[in-house]
């Protein structure tokens, strides 16, 4: 069972990466920590919002107030699964048709007093940050977040591992954004693994029909 005691964090702190991989930077760090709640590295796997009380910790850690209901926590399953599957499309493949419109959907039914407001810093610096401090803030924030990424280009090097059995969220710092795998020694590994027994297999079929 997850604990749902969390410590207090960082907001945008994108918490322990497999084989110490580095995180994403700055504000992104948030989304890559908001997507990466299906697994908990923390405590050997699990669903980090597995209940609505799980999901409430997972926020009140990172500074959001109220307590959410399982209705706020389906939205934001929603949401990381939608995101998710974008961020498997940063890999050059063409995102499933719905991926978008769920985004969507989940921004249009957030609660109307919950906007994103723009905040600039220096230089050309900006930011978007939610108005409020519930759990349709914390939706806001991811959306917030990613809208700014894409516009900067950051968003294309946040990507979802491949592995039929991972999906785990990993920023690519390679210069040529040609990472693969969240962790080569783990899923790269395990899917050349993986082929080579399928080869395998198939060579072995082909000699037994001769």
């Amino acid at each position: 069972m997850v604990c749902v005691n969390l410590s207090r964090v960082e907001r945008f702190d994108a918490g322990p990466q497999p084989a110490g991989r580095a995180p994403a930077p700055a504000r992104l760090g948030y989304v890559q920590a908001f997507l990466n709640s299906f697994w908990s590295l923390d405590d050997h796997g699990g669903e980090v919002w597995s209940s609505p009380q799980a999901y409430g910790a997972w926020l009140g850690a990172r500074g959001f107030a109220g307590s959410p209901t399982e209705r706020d926590r389906q939205r934001a399953l929603a949401l990381r699964e939608a995101l998710r599957t974008l961020a498997l499309s940063n890999h050059g493949d063409a995102p499933a048709t719905s991926a978008p419109a769920r985004v969507d959907a989940v921004a249009a039914a957030l609660a109307p007093g919950v906007a994103v407001l723009p905040r600039f810093g220096a230089g050309d610096a900006v930011r978007l940050d939610p108005a409020g401090e519930g759990p349709d803030a914390a939706l806001a924030l991811a959306l917030g977040i990613v809208l700014v990424a894409r516009a900067d280009g950051t968003w294309s090097r946040l990507k979802a591992c491949p592995h039929a059995d991972c999906g785990w969220a990993f920023y690519d710092h390679s210069r040529n954004r040609a990472g693969q795998w969240c962790s080569m020694r783990i899923c790269g590994n395990r899917t050349k693994g993986e082929a080579f027994r399928r080869r395998r297999r198939a060579t072995d079929r082909l000699a037994q029909s001769s």
